[in-house]
């Protein structure tokens, strides 16, 4: 079940809110901070986070700039508001005791594939508290299916927590976004290619003095980042189970 649009849910604002509190303009206007939400998203997902800025989204939008921050507030508060909608295309299923272990491991699948959908969202997390509606949605159902499983409280917690440092972690790493080159677009054919250059410099070092590296080279050059992820969640959830003592 992915989570709702935040124009559908209605909970109050985090007390550090950056968009402005305001009542609704009484003449009709095309512009709505949803409209400016899409268009900012849309222009992320073309260029990269380097290119959004105020004045492009009102030029996309025909507008002038003094209107986007009566609905959004600032560049900041833009961002707040991508942040959440994007965590909204997460998919995160109704509870099922018998089947935690495999629906943690289904939200991280559909976490990353948001992720690699959206590559700079990991960047625009870092040091943002995900309290917008469909944050909190997010973290109370991802909570959910931990307590269902048998997770004392504040294993899940920590849990919860951990889990999305450890699935954005890695496709921060995988996407490479927003590195000082520029936004260059990571994909499979240079991340084999760089994984077999790789393994040719290993080969090539002092076995004496690096036997381990130099005997297991070749696995260097496997570049399969999906069976890696897959690795990865099997022993954050395997892990999860054995400290909370459940199946």
């Amino acid at each position: 079940m992915t989570t709702e649009p935040s124009a559908h849910l209605e909970v109050p604002p985090p007390p550090w809110q950056r968009t402005p509190a305001r009542a609704a303009r009484r003449r009709r206007d095309p512009i709505s901070q949803d409209v400016i939400v899409a268009a900012a998203v849309r222009l992320l997902d073309a260029e990269g986070l380097a290119a959004l800025s105020m004045r492009r989204i009102a030029d996309e939008l025909r507008t002038g700039a003094a209107s986007l921050y009566w609905h959004v507030g600032s560049k900041d508060g833009l961002l707040d508001l991508v942040f959440d909608k994007i965590i909204g295309e997460v998919d995160i299923p109704d509870p099922d005791p018998a089947r935690w272990r495999e629906q943690v491991k289904d939200v991280a699948r559909s976490q990353r594939a948001v992720c690699l959908r959206h590559p700079y969202v990991v960047a625009i997390s870092i040091g943002r508290v995900p309290m917008g509606p469909n944050a909190l949605r997010y973290s109370e159902r991802t909570l959910a299916i931990l307590r269902a499983g048998g997770l004392p409280p504040r294993l899940a917690v920590h849990g919860s927590l951990l889990f999305i440092s450890t699935v954005n972690g890695f496709t921060l790493d995988e996407t490479g976004v927003e590195s000082p080159r520029g936004r260059d677009e990571v994909t499979t054919a240079a991340l084999t290619e760089a994984a077999e250059v790789a393994s040719r410099y290993l080969a090539a070092l002092p076995a004496d003095r690096f036997p381990n590296l130099v005997s297991l080279a070749d696995e260097y050059s496997f570049a399969d980042q999906d069976e890696r992820f897959e690795l990865l969640i099997d022993i954050f959830v395997d892990g999860l189970a054995r400290i909370a003592g459940v199946t």
